[in-house]
């Protein structure tokens, strides 16, 4: 994940519209957000399963996280 001014810029000045801008900002950042969350959430379950696993308990399957985009985007729109 890289965090790029140059793609908030691109999207700034590819939208005239300020209504539209800001919806495709928001879309940005919920992204942003989400892809934040993710990774952080994967570290903390990464470091619970280590603990897990030096208590002496075996982890079988590790479930993978997915955060559908739609969640936060219908969210803040309504």
């Amino acid at each position: 994940m890289e965090l790029s001014v140059t793609e908030i810029v691109k999207i700034i000045k590819s939208e005239n519209n300020v209504i539209a801008r800001e919806k495709a900002l928001m879309c940005y950042f919920f992204d942003l957000i989400r892809e934040l969350m993710k990774l952080a959430l994967e570290e903390v379950d990464a470091g619970l399963v280590e603990e897990t696993k030096k208590q002496g308990y075996q982890i079988e399957k590790k479930n993978k996280l997915v955060f559908p985009t739609s969640l936060f985007f219908n969210a803040a729109v309504i």
